[in-house]
């Protein structure tokens, strides 16, 4: 069988990942290979700083289905270690893409590199593919005003909450998967119930209030999610972030189900109230600015 490929870490699957999968796909369907993506669940720059906590765009089984349902027919999973981190390109290359792979093309973008202290960038790619004989195209990036869009420029943008600007990269709206939890019931009581999502502790929460659309059992319903330490009615001074989500118009038990939060933009900061009725008259606030939200969105 007979593989174009690319290789990176892919989080995200953003707009400049993307660019680089459609030729792939071109080349394809010209040529009829299959395509596959080699990408790193921990991404090398995050593995030697030891970052990826709170810092990943996508889980590795999001990406994954991120990238087959992009149309690329497999996505392999690398792991980053120590051994991979301390081989030279060449190495790299031979072991792990050319005796694995019955390589007849490549495709990455102009910032890549592999192999001990980076040494192999897109002009050594191209000499190596050109000895072995295969096919190589080095895809210019996709820029977000003046700036290429990267898996950092993503992250930046989720860890300041500017919602808008990550989804306009991304090319679709970020998402959170987790499984409702019990939580203190504190929303039920103040008269909107939400579900408490555990999540994936690598994963970005942004923090702020949102205006979301949410996917349970195959519907998707609208949304108001709250991302943050919950500081008006937690009694003790917690720094762990809770992620609750108002769902519009249903009162559900949904315990235990998989929930996915799509956020749409950001509504506001999480606000320490002075008292409940304070804190009961914004959230009714974002209820109407989230549906004002929902549907600039939809109309558009």
């Amino acid at each position: 069988m007979k593989y174009a490929i690319t290789i990176g870490s892919y989080d995200g699957v953003h707009l400049g990942h993307r660019s680089i999968l459609d030729s792939l796909k071109k080349y394809s369907v010209a040529h009829n290979t299959r395509t596959a993506v080699i990408y790193f669940p921990i991404p090398p720059k995050l593995y030697l700083t030891q970052s990826y906590i709170n810092n990943l765009i996508t889980t590795e089984k999001e990406r994954k289905a991120l990238i087959t349902g992009y149309g690329i027919d497999f996505a392999f999973p690398l792991e980053f270690n120590e051994n991979i981190h301390m081989m030279h390109a060449d190495d790299f290359f031979n072991n792990f893409i050319l005796k694995k792979y019955s390589l007849e093309f490549i495709a990455v973008g102009r910032d890549f590199s592999i192999g001990y202290n980076r040494e192999g960038n897109h002009e050594w790619l191209q000499k190596i593919c050109k000895k072995n004989k295969i096919g190589c195209e080095i895809v210019e990036s996709v820029k977000y005003n003046e700036h290429k869009i990267s898996s950092s420029l993503i992250r930046t943008f989720l860890h300041h909450s500017r919602i808008k600007e990550a989804n306009l990269c991304l090319g679709e709206n970020y998402s959170i998967t987790g499984t409702v939890v019990r939580g203190k019931g504190m929303g039920r009581k103040l008269g909107f119930p939400t579900a408490n999502l555990s999540v994936d502790k690598h994963k970005i929460l942004p923090k702020g209030v949102f205006a979301a659309k949410v996917l349970l059992n195959n519907k998707i319903l609208n949304a108001v999610v709250n991302i943050g330490t919950g500081p008006t009615i937690r009694t003790r001074d917690e720094q762990t972030l809770i992620t609750e989500v108002h769902i519009l118009d249903f009162n559900e038990e949904i315990y235990n189900s998989e929930l996915k939060v799509l956020l749409i933009d950001k509504i506001r900061q999480e606000i320490k109230f002075s008292s409940t009725e304070t804190l009961i008259s914004y959230i009714k606030s974002d209820i109407n600015k989230a549906r004002e939200i929902i549907s600039v969105n939809i109309s558009s």
